[in-house]
């Protein structure tokens, strides 16, 4: 199974991920720039392939996200939940 980087980087106008050496639109903040990269990453699952987020640290370097994109997933799944227990 090949892996791939998916990298999420800022630009001038907010946060872009490049895959496959394509450049995503930019998006306003890096949370959404993760979502989107990971949206577009699960349409890619049936080339047999694995994903790697990275992230650019302050030197220029790149660092994995792993586990950063599962804590947001963590993070939304539970304030939906509390939005829906306020509704209630």
């Amino acid at each position: 199974m090949a892996q791939v980087y998916c990298d999420i980087v800022p630009q001038a106008n907010g946060w872009v991920f490049v895959s496959d050496g394509v450049q995503s639109a930019a998006y306003p903040s890096y949370r959404l720039a993760v979502e989107a990269a990971k949206t577009h990453t699960d349409r890619q699952t049936g080339k047999r392939r694995t994903f790697i987020f990275r992230q650019q640290d302050l030197k220029g370097g790149m660092l994995e996200i792993g586990a950063m994109s599962q804590a947001f997933e963590q993070r939304a799944a539970g304030a939906a939940g509390q939005k829906a227990a306020v509704q209630k």
